[in-house]
């Protein structure tokens, strides 16, 4: 995952005329591939059990909207933009809002409520033995990978906002 060296070879390649082209495209492809891999081998359990069920062609319409999606965001964006996320810990549901900030600015750009999820899923781990079953060394995880369910990759954030019930 070297972005220097992934430039570093393209250079190369287009001293190479129309057969780099092909190259740099086999190349991007390549990269593509392995960081596709490294998203599906971070999707939750449930998320992956349902992907593999999908049909290709399914699958393939699904992936290039969320590319193009995602694409067209970046595009959009203006460069000075962070985005933050506002995460407010109810008792049986936790409520999460992606937002754009403009950099110096006062008030939000674009806006985008997450879809709730059980509260228990994200802040606590089953399998302990306390009464709580409250996991703050898991939940970072957990959250990073409800994120990805919703197509949010949590390296962009700039900052978490966090609000919860009663006195924190």
């Amino acid at each position: 995952q070297n972005p220097a060296a992934l430039s570093h070879a393209f250079t190369i390649l287009a001293a190479f005329g129309s057969q780099a082209r092909r190259l740099r495209s086999l190349l991007r492809r390549c990269w593509l591939g392995a960081r596709l891999l490294l998203a599906a081998l971070r999707l939750p359990e449930a998320a992956c059990e349902a992907a593999a069920t999908l049909g290709t062609e399914r699958l393939d319409d699904s992936l290039q909207r969320t590319l193009g999606r995602a694409a067209e965001e970046e595009e959009d964006a203006p460069k000075s933009e962070e985005l933050v996320l506002a995460i407010d810990v109810g008792a049986t549901r936790t409520k999460l809002l992606l937002c754009a900030m403009t950099v110096g600015g006062c008030s939000p750009g674009r806006v985008r409520r997450l879809p709730p999820v059980p509260t228990a899923r994200l802040w606590q781990n089953p399998a302990l033995e306390s009464e709580d079953k409250f996991d703050p060394e898991g939940a970072p995880a957990r959250v990073r990978d409800y994120l990805l369910t919703c197509g949010v990759v949590s390296s962009r954030l700039r900052r978490p906002l966090l609000s919860g019930p009663g006195p924190l």
